[in-house]
């Protein structure tokens, strides 16, 4: 009888124990699939859409304009269609320029198309310790006769392509798209770093 009684508990304890691991295997399954879900819903892309209203008129813009009309010589002798994203380099004794072409990009009122300039611009090369640079982006009217631009921050701020009618960054490891909707803003506000 006692041969028989431990022979049932024995069997009893294996079998729960049996029971937990296979719990245990699952509730681990599960979490390695929400860990798998976390991390592609946080590297997905983030799209927004850019909208100009009227109230947005006013000073700042008018000194974006007038900037931007400044400005738009030099642009516009980048604009060409056999060297969209490519990057193309002009140096001179102090500094180092880097301007990338991205193409045409629609406002979603399809009324406007704006070209895509981004330029990044390193000053101080060769006489300073520490050079200073500066990261624009210019967005060209489509006859090429008004330009608006934003500074960036920091040159990995700067789009990388348009594609489908959507301007695309990487920031902070995020891939975002933007669209344009009813014209250009006085501040490009883009998410993860806010406003330029």
């Amino acid at each position: 009888m006692n041969k028989i009684l431990i022979a049932l508990m024995t069997f009893l304890a294996f079998g729960c124990q049996s029971e937990q691991k296979n719990s245990m295997n699952e509730l681990e399954s599960d979490n390695k699939a929400v860990k798998i879900n976390i991390e592609k819903n946080e590297s997905d892309l983030l799209l927004d859409t850019l909208v100009f209203d009227k109230s947005m008129d006013g000073e700042l813009l008018i000194e974006k304009n007038a900037f931007g009309l400044s400005e738009l010589n030099f642009y516009k002798q980048f604009v060409a269609e056999d060297k969209i994203n490519e990057k193309q380099i002009i140096t001179d004794e102090y500094s180092k320029t880097e301007i990338t072409y991205l193409g045409k990009l629609m406002d979603l009122d399809n009324q406007n198309s704006y070209h895509i300039i981004t330029n990044f611009k390193i000053i101080g090369i060769g006489e300073m310790d520490s050079p200073r640079g500066m990261s624009n982006i210019a967005f060209l009217s489509n006859n090429l006769d008004n330009a608006i631009i934003y500074n960036m921050g920091m040159p990995d701020e700067l789009p990388e392509k348009i594609e489908n009618n959507v301007l695309y960054f990487t920031l902070k490891s995020k891939k975002i798209g933007i669209s344009i909707a009813g014209g250009l803003s006085p501040m490009l506000c883009l998410p993860l770093i806010g406003c330029n």
